[in-house]
């Protein structure tokens, strides 16, 4: 390529400066790609380029490498390190996106009032570049001086600036204000839903059983699908002590009610019950969860088991844009002992084991959330029969939206499960074991209105295809739900 001229390397070198932040620009809202349509920033910058113009390409070159490595430590937030480096660029010159890293570093080294001192140095260059009076009040707010950082918040905020710029002035604005230990959130909700299968059963009456043994059947009314209209109560609680000292230890607390009773057939209510607390570890980057929980469940208006639940789980923020959660659940169902063996279920007490991957990604300033999810579950049953190896692949999506100007939010999941059971059906052949696939399909349209209440609408389809046909079933359900939140 031959030798650069001392004005190609310039050329090279303000290039280098702009390609990292058009490339970062979605992981740091407070990136100033923006500085670059200001004219006052290419007119200071321009005399960087002067004096870049006279000097050799050896020290263009080794600016160069300087600044790649120096970038390079800041996106692996290895920002000590990337100090002194910014300061000796900045010593032989200096553009406006070198005083911001350069600010920046510092105040992530608890230099902070170098920082206030190039991030003003940068708003005295152009006063309209906001995005970087937001890091002069989170500066500020670093240090305290909490009048200071609201001032040129409001000054940001007034100005109407972008809605990535709003929302990380907002964020700020709200850190300053006192948080509160004990933070409560209250769900209630009622509805009304058609259920073409409340008892999850086939749709007819007699099956043949592989290797000539027979048939079974005829079913009773009651075994096969059963449509209905069922009433749906929930409630749901939770409750978060917090120190006020960012990551730091939290302790959590949740409840929850859900309850149905089909209008005709009375015998096929579910009512299920759950409580659990635990720890929290919040930290720059990361949440860890400890909770150890107890639930209950109700079938046909009798107790049908209780289970206990310890869960950790951990989620880990790789930008403010991606995150991945691992968790682990650990869950323990004991059922009903009967002396009659025909109404005895003991045979299906269990023990669950659950491993889980979470991908999420955050888009729309954080507001619509992309999640994958893929865990294997290992269940095993007193009684084999009931013992099964799972797979559950998920994909969900949150999105908040407004349409006509009304509070909407949709919400969207798809749940693949396969189960292979331990032990074959009663009556099926040995060599013909139990496999299920089950698709399901859930998605809710909500409207929030009055500030504290929602309305919703629900549609759920489920379907079971199993190697046994007995336990081959389709359910279609779909509601509208009325409630408050606090």
């Amino acid at each position: 390529m031959g030798t650069p001229t001392p004005l190609r390397a310039a050329f090279l070198f303000a290039a280098m400066l702009l390609f990292p932040f058009l490339v970062a620009a979605t992981e740091n809202p407070a990136n100033p790609v923006s500085l670059h349509d200001s004219p006052f920033v290419q007119a200071f910058d321009q005399k960087a380029l002067d004096k870049l113009s006279r000097m050799s390409a050896e020290e263009i070159e080794e600016l160069d490498q300087k600044l790649a490595q120096a970038l390079t430590l800041y996106y692996d937030r290895e920002y000590a390190r990337a100090l002194p480096i910014f300061k000796e660029i900045s010593e032989i010159v200096e553009t406006v996106e070198i005083l911001f890293w350069y600010g920046s570093c510092a105040r992530r080294t608890g230099d902070t009032e170098t920082s206030i001192r190039k991030y003003q140095d940068i708003l005295a260059i152009d006063p309209n570049l906001h995005s970087v009076r937001v890091e002069l009040a989170a500066a500020y707010a670093q240090l305290g001086r909490a009048a200071e950082a609201k001032k040129e918040l409001n000054t940001v905020l007034q100005a109407k600036p972008s809605d990535a710029v709003k929302a990380n002035a907002e964020r700020v604005l709200g850190s300053l204000e006192p948080k509160k230990k004990l933070v409560a959130h209250a769900r209630l909700s009622i509805g009304i839903q058609h259920d073409s299968n409340v008892n999850a059963a086939p749709d007819q009456d007699i099956f043949a059983i592989p290797g000539g043994g027979g048939t079974l059947g005829p079913l009773s009314s009651t075994q096969k699908a059963l449509s209905d209209w069922v009433v749906v109560g929930s409630a749901l609680g939770s409750a978060l002590y917090d120190t006020g000292d960012p990551r730091e230890w939290m302790w959590h607390g949740a409840g929850s009610f859900y309850q149905t009773h089909d209008l005709h057939y009375h015998q096929f209510d579910y009512t299920r019950w759950a409580v659990s607390t635990g720890p929290w570890w919040v930290g720059n980057r990361s949440v860890f969860k400890l909770p150890v929980g107890v639930a209950g469940t109700l079938y046909e208006h009798d107790p049908l088991y209780d289970s206990v639940l310890l869960n950790p789980n951990y989620e880990f923020f790789f930008t403010p844009w991606f995150s991945v959660k691992g968790s682990f659940a650990y869950v323990r169902e004991r059922y009903e002992y009967s002396s009659d063996p025909a109404l005895d279920r003991s045979g299906e007490d269990n023990i669950n084991r659950i491993w889980e991957m979470n991908p999420n990604f955050y888009f729309n300033n954080q507001r619509d959330i992309l999640s994958f999810y893929v865990s294997d579950e290992n269940l095993n049953a007193k009684n084999a029969r009931w013992s099964y190896d799972g797979v559950n692949l998920a994909v969900s999506y949150f999105k908040p939206f407004e349409w006509q100007e009304w509070e909407m939010e949709l919400y969207a999941r798809y749940l693949f499960t396969r189960r292979e059971y331990g032990a074959p059906v009663p009556l099926w052949p040995a060599d013909d074991p139990r496999t299920d696939k089950i698709h399901n399909l859930y998605v809710v349209l909500s409207r929030n209105f009055l500030k504290n209440f929602f309305a919703s609408l629900t549609f759920n389809w489920i379907r079971n295809d199993s190697t046994v046909p007995y336990y081959d079933y389709d359910r279609v359900i779909y509601g509208f739900h009325m409630g408050v939140k606090f």
